[in-house]
């Protein structure tokens, strides 16, 4: 078997280009850099390629930009200073002033074939020909440009037939300097200086005492889907195996079972078939990945088969051993023991009177792998009228009770104790969520058998588990600034004390931003280190984001911030909806629509627009499909439309998502199924006008 090299230090990968809104469509293609090498020593790799003309260097000028307020010349204030009146050249350059304005808040660079590609904040595009001696033709909007020259940098000129506009860009340390003159062609002009940020530092460095995530390289190139499966239920025999793999450039993949080659994939989506072993038990699963002529990309592992229980108490057995005065009953419980945990003492009681404890369970729930404890004690002295309570505790620190009446008490045969946690979100007829549920108002099926509903949890008694995914790509760099904002302000109102959330964003690439936590800090900064660029992957940004769930305890749900329109997937599409299908928790598409917001420079006719306007309805369609699947939902934010603006829109969307999670509840019933064996619970409402938006089986809350 091949030995594991070490893996070589990644550098960033050189941004594919991609559409940036609609308008980006038509021009891009992909740029595949070779198989990835150790990073060189110098501090100047750029992540957005390498490019040069005339011996001068574009590559510095290349990237997202987002104007640096404090150090940048106001057009409007400046022009209407110097040119008060109101004669026909006053108003030509207040009117280019305020127009510069509104356009020049973030700002996008890049190279594409033989021009110089300028996107602004208004998602107007335009191409500069490198040859100077070329001139754009016509825009729609009847403005021409060309490239003046470049002495040490481009300077751009572009015009209509009323004015004249002339600008230079330049590097000063770590800003872009944009110099701007605009002028009619028959009269004087104004000129005024913008200096631009990277939007990892619009926001401000990270002050000194904070680290960044070690997560913040592109996520590992390949990572395994957990296969089909019921609730809890262990695998044996034959099962499909996929994997996520988000790097082109991989060419096998070997499959690897408790240390042994059992498979080899040589293409794309790299599945196979593996068999497991028979009775069930646990097992690892390890895949490695291969890239041309061998040179190793990267490994995952995934352990199957690992149950971890919850802590929890069942009284199994109250079985009368006399009768007459002294007559007593045999009490029996069963004790659910989580993995590396240890029971320190079991205590009985008649009424609230201690009668009975059993101490040092140390080696006995080690010896069991089931991580269930019997226990028993006599009662005696009982009356039909009390109720008996046992009460379990955890070295930790941890208690757990349970408590039945003598009166009625029927002999029951000891079973395994299997608390099952399902996640439900109910809602009236309307559509809005309903709180204050009680175990009445829901009614549990076992295969066809009816389980008690022991208890209902409200939201504020179990933590959330939230994902929140962003898309990172072009189109998000004209409202980055808000969008962080808004999301920033979501999180820190719809987080209780407990809840913790991870943030990943994607682009061409995916990334995991922020592991779980419940730093309030840390999210907004790792909000603030996204940097639009590139194209979007959303199959692979979601399947990544689901990932992220594993056996994670409490409540979950996954908020995906996209435009929808996918470009960039090294995943099937199919991939991603199958398996949130399978893992069932709630997901909220907020959907950026900037159909109308985007001008397509280079296609007057419009061909290219009806196209891309027939590809968002395809990607809505599939988001909606996931959501209701899910029991999630899909937003629509329409960026172009300003009744209201849409920074309010989304701001409502977010307030609806944190009213979903706050009416969320969980509710709690015994099973009798054997350990290790499919659960299907089928929760029906028992109040009229209520209806059931989601029921998900939850990992054990401790």
């Amino acid at each position: 078997m091949q030995t594991t090299p070490a893996l070589p230090a990644w550098t960033n990968a050189i941004r594919t280009t991609s559409p940036v809104l609609l308008a980006l469509a038509i021009w891009l293609q992909a740029i595949h850099p070779a198989w990835p090498q150790p990073a060189p020593a110098s501090n100047e790799a750029s992540p957005y390629g390498e490019e040069t003309h005339d011996g001068v260097s574009l590559t510095p000028l290349l990237g997202p930009w987002i104007r640096n307020e404090g150090l940048s010349e106001d057009p409007v204030q400046k022009t209407a200073s110097l040119y008060p009146g109101n004669n026909y050249a006053a108003r030509l350059l207040r009117r280019l002033a305020r127009d510069a304005a509104d356009r020049f808040d973030t700002l996008l660079i890049r190279v594409k074939g033989d021009a110089i590609v300028i996107l602004d904040d208004r998602s107007v595009l335009r191409a500069y020909p490198l040859d100077v001696r070329k001139r754009q033709d016509h825009w729609p909007d009847n403005v021409e440009g060309r490239i003046l020259g470049f002495s040490e940098s481009p300077t751009i000129e572009t015009s209509n037939a009323e004015w004249l506009r002339v600008e230079t860009f330049h590097r000063d340390g770590d800003r872009l300097v944009r110099v701007v003159e605009f002028r009619g062609h028959r009269t004087a002009g104004v000129k005024f200086r913008t200096e631009y940020d990277r939007p990892e530092r619009a926001l401000g460095p990270d002050p000194p005492d904070i680290r960044r995530p070690a997560h913040l390289a592109e996520a590992a190139p390949i990572r395994i889907v957990p296969p089909r499966g019921g609730y809890r239920e262990l695998l044996s025999g034959s099962h499909g195996f996929q994997t996520l793999v988000i790097d082109s450039r991989i060419a096998a993949v070997d499959f690897i079972v408790d240390g042994q080659l059992a498979a080899v994939a040589r293409k794309p989506p790299f599945a196979t078939d593996l068999e497991l072993a028979e009775p069930p038990r646990e097992q690892t699963l390890e895949v490695r990945a291969w890239g041309p002529g061998g040179v190793y990309a990267g490994s995952d592992k995934l352990v199957l088969n690992r149950l971890d229980r919850p802590f929890a108490v069942r009284i199994t057995t109250i079985r009368p051993e006399q009768s007459g005065e002294n007559s007593r009953v045999c009490v029996q419980a069963a004790v659910s023991v989580p993995r590396n945990a240890v029971l320190e003492r079991a205590d009985f009681y008649r009424g609230e009177e201690l009668v009975s404890t059993l101490a040092d369970f140390g080696e006995k729930t080690a010896l069991r792998r089931t991580g269930t404890v019997p226990i028993g004690a006599l009662i005696a002295d009982i009356d039909p009228n009390d109720f008996v309570r046992v009460s379990a505790r955890l070295a930790d620190g941890r208690e757990r009770e349970d408590a039945q009446l003598l009166r009625g008490a029927e002999y029951q045969s000891e079973i395994d104790v299997q608390l099952v946690q399902v996640q439900v979100l109910v809602t009236d007829r309307r559509g809005n969520p309903v709180s204050g549920l009680s175990p009445g108002d829901f009614e549990v099926r076992e295969n066809g058998q009816p389980r008690p509903v022991e208890r209902v949890h409200a939201a504020r008694d179990v933590p959330v588990v939230l994902g929140l995914a962003v898309d990172s790509s072009d189109s998000v760099l004209p409202i980055w600034r808000e969008l962080h904002s808004i999301a920033a302000s979501f999180l820190e109102t719809a987080l209780a004390p407990g809840d913790r959330t991870f943030i990943v964003d994607f682009d061409d690439a995916v990334r995991l931003l922020q592991p779980l936590t419940e730093d309030r800090d840390l999210l907004s900064r790792a909000l603030g280190r996204l940097t639009p660029w590139g194209g979007t992957a959303v199959n692979d940004g979601l399947l990544f984001s689901l990932l992220q769930y594993g056996h994670e305890p409490g409540r979950r749900a996954l908020v995906v911030v996209t435009d929808g329109i996918d470009t960039r997937s090294r995943t099937r599409p199919g991939q991603s909806a199958d398996f949130a299908e399978r893992l069932g928790l709630p997901i909220y598409f907020i959907e950026l629509d900037p159909s109308d917001h985007a001008h397509a420079a280079d296609d007057p006719s419009g061909i290219t627009r009806r196209r891309a306007l027939m590809r968002r309805r395809e990607a809505s369609r599939r988001l909606r499909w996931i959501s209701r699947r899910t029991g999630g939902r899909l937003f629509s934010v329409a960026l172009a439309s300003d009744d209201p603006p849409w920074t309010e829109r989304i701001e409502e969307v977010f307030d609806r998502i944190e009213e979903d999670l706050r009416s969320q509840h969980v509710l709690a019933y015994y099973s009798d199924r054997p350990l290790g064996a499919r659960a299907e619970p089928e929760v029906r409402l028992t109040r009229r006008g209520l209806r059931l938006r989601s029921a998900v089986p939850l990992p054990a809350i401790e």
